[in-house]
């Protein structure tokens, strides 16, 4: 059955481009044309895909309500964020955030790591980050009324990272694909008379993934 997935790019908000990578390429230079390629590959799996690369609202608060109110509108099933992250020059590795709360959404996240484990197997881990009010990213995590994960598959700040996921766009939205799709497995029933028995058997997130186990909500 067809699915309503929601691609977010990060720092769409006029005046707003995000962190700039080592190669002078900014967060939402970088992802738009990634978001762009893994809707074509959720397309092509017969899901039905919307992207956003352009944000209303004057800050930061205002932007991310008005794009959950995008989402909502959408009636997407599921929704991701992308970025990239930027610290000193030595940080490295890949994370995903997703809201301390949302049960669902952590289990989102853990896709994302897994299929990263499974398409870049030489990269770093930096594992699950669970997200409460106020942190960064917090607001778009809380507000969206379904699933969510912001996606911080390297550090822009690093030389070395900057150029292999540069070269490696393709792999990054195949990663990108497959974890979403790998998730949208793992939330089918497996009695159709109890839509709250979840098929566990299609697990893509090992225990070395999971956040701290909290109260969940969708």
């Amino acid at each position: 059955m067809s699915k309503k997935i929601a691609i977010c790019v990060g720092h769409s908000r006029f005046g707003d481009t995000g962190a700039v990578n080592t190669d002078g390429v900014s967060e939402w230079a970088f992802n738009k044309p990634l978001a762009e390629r893994t809707a074509e590959l959720l397309r092509d799996a017969k899901h039905d895909v919307k992207v956003w690369s352009e944000y209303s609202g004057s800050g930061y608060s205002s932007a991310m309500s008005w794009i959950a109110e995008q989402i909502r509108e959408y009636n997407a099933d599921v929704a991701v964020e992308l970025h990239f992250n930027s610290a000193g020059p030595t940080a490295n590795g890949y994370e995903f955030l997703h809201w301390h709360r949302a049960g669902r959404s952590a289990r989102l996240a853990s896709c994302f790591h897994f299929s990263f484990k499974k398409f870049f197997p030489e990269r770093k881990s930096r594992g699950l980050k669970a997200i409460s009010s106020g942190d960064r990213g917090s607001a778009f995590l809380q507000r969206t009324h379904c699933p969510a994960a912001i996606l911080e598959p390297y550090f822009g700040s690093n030389v070395e990272e900057t150029a292999f996921y540069s070269a490696r766009r393709e792999e990054l939205a195949r990663a990108y694909a497959d974890a979403i799709i790998s998730w949208l497995s793992a939330e089918k029933p497996l009695n159709q008379s109890n839509p709250n028995h979840r098929n566990k058997s299609l697990t893509c997130f090992p225990k070395s993934a999971r956040s701290p186990k909290r109260n969940k909500a969708s």
